[in-house]
């Protein structure tokens, strides 16, 4: 019984803040009889719990609201904002109640008084009667829903089994690493690859288990708006997209109440009175609208209202009236950093305070809950027309995308969020200058603050005034101004395994924790906010130096290129808009197979460009190109600079090898036309996208399993030998046996000929060794021509 009581309090309080939406929606869209129904469901499947497990305070009051609702599916009751209400005040009871079970704390408030205030809005004489009726426990439910088989773990559980997966992955890549020593063994490759894929499949599998839908915690803010705007006096309409998105379970939790004061302030602060909207030539009703999307290795939430947006003279006075800036400072800043200085704790624009905001304090949870899972915020601010924050979220907070960097003899992580940019220190467009008793890093005219990380960290080094390259990293932190981190060398990019640091390691405010890379050994992961705090910068501000100028902001939206050192020594650009990423590929998984340069990446083989010889050892420098849906690798000898296309392309002599001629970083180099790399691929990169094609056969054919399916498949097909396929086939394949061949009806139908001669029907058979021909005959059949 206590397993049984345990499942219906999780369950109960999972549903009642999706509960309390529909019944939100429901009262703006009375007519919608499907909320209506799901409401009076999981209401009906309460009370029958309750009366199962004996719990009778429960009973009554969900059997209350199973009257009132049962009413309004009748059309006895009309939805209104007073009978929604009662009803909300109901599931609040019962989800207090719900609590208590666990707690054990007593709720000593009458539910007489709430039943009463719901049961009012029935007809009379129904309410009577239904006070005296008796619980009936067979109401029809054959409008119910299946429910998906699930079963109920401890987070911790699955932390311990994400630990003990991500132990497999990181012997996988260590076993991976000793293969490559060895002398080829393609039955240990065979066996380990299948090992691999397993390993792989699990961790995904095990990662997706701490995900959840953006809506559990999206489904209580259309009840959070109601109950603000009803004590406001404003109509505001709440518009919700993207409720699909997944998020990590534990950030669904550090997100409510970051949102819960984004809304609150939204809708008393931005959103006008119906007056006042009227006056300026808006609709009475405010509008805000949430929208999840997913966007790379990163969630984006946008919170967009239609209000008076932030004056920022009216915020300037009160920031410099808190004395947090003073008058001075406060002309000098940006916009951007005014509009930042909302963050600040205690600071708050509004007039007067009441229960819903104006004590200061929203904002600066905001910020300090985002800080927390590694999240920044960005405002854009539209004087009189309203307000758009962007949350940026790391997909999941148990692993992250890193780079692990060598700084003196030591390795360190960091989250690849935070960083913008990858240079070396030898690069022409990158000079460090002193300004004062500090440094700074001047990279194409724009200046960023600069350190080694050596000396933040305290760490000994002697090569401080050697002449060896070292690697510039440019860092946008959560918070904070973009700086320049030096670094002796990028060591590699890989998933990193999150877990909490020591109390006196995370007490310094430089580590974000620590992090299992691939080759086992532990390492710090650097906070890139505590990194820019250690050198000085104030974390209200997020911008360069140096002011951009609106020419220069033009010039970020032309499209780029990256300027390279192709293998035959010569200077190439490529569009930056095709490139992926750029990674170091052991010489040992490149080798020419198939007529093509190959690399096995993965559990995937993907084509190598502009590559003629493989070195014995080392590795060779690839640039990821794509084109949306697959990706070809481009070897490359050296990477020079990105550089923007903001000059004439000059027609080429060749113009399927060369876009064009440019100029960049005053050089003249050849565009390649990255068109020629994809032109070759026939096959489409989704197997599910290729047609099918059914062969019908005995099961024990062996020309058409062992010689014509390979021959398919390699073609680009897919291949089926079940009958039940036969109907969603494209083509159907049947082979003739040196029987004549017979006319068919079915225009998929093509007969394979045991002869390379045809007296019958030749459009509609072909011989099964005409390789062309039996390729063409099936595009002809597949394209409707025969």
């Amino acid at each position: 019984m206590d397993e049984l009581l345990d499942d219906f309090i999780a369950e109960t309080r999972e549903n009642l803040e999706t509960l309390a939406g529909q019944l939100v929606q429901w009262e703006q869209t009375p007519q919608d009889r499907g909320l209506l129904d799901s409401v009076f469901r999981f209401v009906h499947t309460v009370k029958g719990s309750c009366g199962f497990l004996e719990l009778p305070r429960l009973l009554r009051l969900s059997h209350a609201a199973e009257d009132i609702l049962s009413g309004a599916r009748d059309g006895q009751v009309a939805a209104s904002t007073g009978l929604v209400s009662a009803v909300l005040a109901v599931v609040d009871r019962i989800s207090a109640l719900t609590d208590a079970l666990e707690t054990g704390q007593a709720v000593y408030d009458d539910d007489g008084d709430l039943i009463d205030t719901m049961l009012a809005y029935l007809p009379k004489q129904k309410a009577e009667a239904l006070q005296v009726e008796a619980f009936d426990p067979d109401i029809d439910e054959s409008v119910s829903r299946s429910k998906a088989r699930t079963v109920r773990i401890s987070l911790s559980l699955l932390d311990k089994l994400m630990s003990g997966v991500s132990d497999m992955v990181l012997a996988r890549n260590e076993v991976s690493r000793q293969l490559r020593k060895m002398q080829n063994n393609s039955e240990l490759e065979h066996s380990f690859t299948r090992l691999s894929a397993s390993v792989a499949e699990m961790r995904d599998a095990v990662g997706m288990m701490r995900m959840q839908n953006i809506d559990r915690l999206f489904s209580s803010l259309p009840r959070l708006l109601r109950d603000i705007s009803i004590e406001l006096g404003k109509e505001i309409e709440l518009l919700i997209d993207g409720s699909e998105v997944e998020v990590d379970r534990e950030m669904v939790e550090a997100l409510r109440d970051p949102l819960t004061h984004i809304l609150r302030n939204a809708a008393d602060h931005g959103i006008e009175t119906a007056d006042e909207r009227r006056a300026v030539g808006k609709d009475p009703i405010g509008q805000i609208r949430i929208v999840a999307r997913q966007s790379g290795n990163q969630i984006l939430i946008e919170i967009i209202d239609d209000g008076r947006g932030i004056n920022l003279d009216k915020l300037g006075t009160r920031a410099i009236a808190a004395k947090i800036v003073t008058a001075a400072d406060w002309q000098k800043m940006t916009e951007k950093a005014q509009l930042s200085t909302i963050f600040v704790p205690g600071l708050s624009t509004a007039d007067q305070v009441s229960s819903i905001s104006g004590r200061g304090v929203g904002m600066d949870v905001v910020k300090s809950n985002l800080q927390a899972i590694g999240g920044t915020v960005d405002l854009e601010n539209y004087e009189g027309q309203g307000l758009k924050m962007t949350l940026r979220l790391p997909l999941t907070l148990s692993i992250i995308a890193g780079l692990s960097v060598r700084a003196g003899d030591q390795i360190f992580g960091i989250s690849r969020n935070s960083v913008v940019e990858i240079l070396s220190s030898s690069n022409r467009n990158v000079k460090i200058e002193e300004l004062g008793s500090k440094y700074v890093a001047l990279i194409r005219g724009e200046r960023y603050p600069y350190a080694r990380l050596e000396t933040l960290l305290g760490m000994d080094d002697e090569e401080q005034t050697g002449h060896g390259s070292r690697t510039l990293i440019v860092v946008r932190p959560a918070i904070g101004t973009i700086f320049v981190l030096d670094v002796a060398n990028v060591i590699d990019n890989e998933e990193l395994v999150v877990k909490p640091g020591a109390p006196i390691v995370m007490a310094t405010g430089l580590f974000a924790g620590t992090t299992l890379p691939d080759n086992g050994r532990p390492m710090l992961l650097l906070d890139a906010s505590g990194l820019g705090l250690a050198m000085g910068i104030e974390q209200k501000e997020d911008q360069s130096v140096s002011t951009v100028s609106a020419d220069e902001t033009r010039e970020a939206k032309r499209p780029s290129a990256l300027l390279f050192v192709a293998n035959d020594g010569v200077k190439r650009a490529v569009r930056l808009s095709v490139i992926d990423r750029m990674e170091d590929v052991d010489a040992s998984q490149i080798k020419f197979v198939g007529g093509r340069m190959r690399a096995s990446i993965g559990d995937r083989l993907f084509d190598v460009c502009d590559l003629d010889d493989v070195p014995a050892q080392g590795m060779v420098k690839l640039l990821r190109l794509t084109d949306g849906s697959d990706a070809k690798y481009l070897a490359v000898e050296d990477v020079i600079d990105i550089f923007t296309l903001d000059g004439e392309i000059a027609p080429s002599a060749c113009p399927e090898i060369y876009e064009g001629v440019v100029s960049a970083l005053d050089e003249t180099v050849e565009l390649i036309n990255v068109f020629r790399y994809f032109e070759a691929q026939g096959i489409a990169a989704d197997p599910s996208a290729r047609p099918l094609c059914y062969v019908q056969c005995d099961d024990d054919s062996v020309w058409e399993h062992r010689i014509l399916a390979p021959l398919l498949v390699a073609s680009g097909y897919r291949v089926s030998f079940e009958a039940s396929d036969r109907d969603a086939a494209a083509v159907v394949l049947n082979r003739s046996e040196g029987e004549p061949v017979k006319s068919s009806d079915d225009a998929r139908i093509l007969t394979l000929r045991d002869t390379s001669h045809s007296t019958v029907d030749s459009r509609s058979s072909i011989y099964r060794y005409d390789r062309i021909g039996l390729i063409s005959a099936i595009e002809a059949k597949l394209s409707g021509v025969a």
